[in-house]
């Protein structure tokens, strides 16, 4: 069984020990985002990276969606605190990623995989939201049982990731490490 993320611990996502472990700027860079791309953050938590996504897409927009309110309503409050005008929340659910069909050029789903119940039907509905040609980011733990992570019940290693990804449609172009727990996978659809 999945964990959920509890909306309470939302400051530990936020916290500096979190950004000195992961660098967003770093995660940004190495994403095929276009400043007027339209994005979606899937299970984007008290926005981590749907604030720099809105950054990096200032022309663009960017759907931060989340199962907790809690979480949603900690993004508006941060895009608002730094005056971003291209942040929309939805308010999803697990069991369906609530976007429109090709509706978004990219998605990052970040640590969501290890944290659902229903990760290929996830990534099923991603695919169907993407315009033809968009890109997936996928961020999770390089191995189980890291601090903050996943236990290996739950821990999506980069093969499944991958393996997962293809199965619902993507094809992989890049791979990174983005800190020292942690692996990005970059397809497009």
């Amino acid at each position: 069984m999945a964990k959920k993320y509890d909306p309470a611990l939302k400051e530990a996502l936020l916290s500096r020990e979190r950004a000195d472990m992961l660098d967003t700027h770093r995660v940004m860079s190495l994403l095929p985002l276009m400043p007027y791309q339209q994005v979606a953050d899937v299970g984007c938590g008290p926005g981590y990276f749907t604030i720099p996504l809105a950054k990096f897409a200032f022309d663009g927009m960017v759907y931060a969606l989340d199962i907790h309110r809690q979480m949603l309503d900690a993004v508006r409050e941060a895009a608002d605190r730094v005056r971003l005008s291209n942040v929309e929340t939805v308010l999803s659910r697990e069991r369906k990623v609530t976007l429109d069909k090709q509706s978004v050029d990219g998605a990052m789903v970040a640590f969501l995989l290890s944290d659902t119940s229903m990760p290929a039907k996830v990534l099923k509905d991603v695919h169907g939201a993407l315009r033809t040609g968009g890109w997936l980011a996928i961020i999770e733990w390089s191995q189980p049982d890291q601090e903050g992570g996943p236990p290996a019940a739950t821990h999506f290693s980069e093969e499944a990731s991958r393996e997962l990804a293809t199965k619902a449609g993507f094809s992989v172009t890049g791979r990174h490490d983005v800190s020292q727990l942690n692996y990005m996978l970059v397809f497009r659809a």
